[in-house]
């Protein structure tokens, strides 16, 4: 809980910024400094555009009898429009032992403000796997709705609160998201990312970004920080 209290933090400055209404460059190469919950630094060399996109990185093991870890992603994602989601997978070693992460996010606008959706999310790295069907309505930013997932055989409501908000100030952009799936009482999803981005040129920019998804008593921490180019 104090990395995601750390997260939070680190989105409260993010409130007097103008929108940002024009797409920054639609491809871009980026080499990135990752360092893991475990301590672990590696490069991440990544080439993608707004939709689809690839990555691949390898770092040591916190072993040294065990190979080399490995992380391969491939991602389709869309959050613009009536439609959105996400595809994403990723196949990773850690220790030894190989993985297969699964992300699916889906949203329809199905009359003016109001949606539907899914979210599915298996981790097999982390031990996080669970499905929510999701309805509710989105005016601007905020978000508000309730899921509906499987708990102990019965289908359970849970609140669904969101907030998604894009910004940009002189050479600097903003993105953050919150989102809180909750029963109130025992059974909470939480999910935070804020990305910060200093351009510094036309088509150079320096970016870091934080996710942090809380499932109950599992997590899962990532922090980034690298140097992008718009092509």
């Amino acid at each position: 809980m104090k990395k995601l209290l750390i997260g939070l933090l680190l989105v409260s400055f993010m409130v007097s910024a103008e929108p940002e209404k024009k797409e920054v460059g639609r491809y871009k190469i980026e080499v990135t400094t990752y360092v893991s919950k475990k301590g672990n630094v590696y490069v991440l060399e990544t080439i993608f555009d707004t939709k689809w996109g690839t990555s691949v990185s390898v770092r040591t093991p916190n072993d040294e009898l065990k190979p080399l870890d490995y992380e391969l992603s491939i991602k389709l994602n869309d959050t613009n429009g009536k439609i959105q989601y996400l595809l994403k997978r990723d196949w990773e070693r850690e220790l030894g032992e190989k993985y297969i992460d699964d992300v699916v996010n889906f949203q329809h606008e199905l009359l003016p403000y109001v949606y539907y959706g899914v979210d599915y999310v298996n981790k097999e790295s982390k031990d996080i796997n669970y499905t929510t069907y999701n309805i509710g309505s989105t005016i601007g930013w905020f978000k508000a709705g309730a899921s509906f997932k499987d708990i102990d055989g019965e289908i359970s409501p849970l609140l669904n609160l969101a907030i998604s908000k894009k910004l940009k100030q002189k050479d600097l952009e903003y993105n953050v998201g919150i989102s809180v799936k909750s029963n109130i009482v025992d059974y909470n999803i939480v999910n935070v990312k804020s990305e910060i981005k200093k351009w510094l040129t036309e088509k150079l920019n320096v970016y870091g970004i934080y996710k942090h998804e809380y499932y109950n008593e599992k997590e899962d921490f990532q922090f980034k920080v690298g140097l992008g180019v718009k092509l």
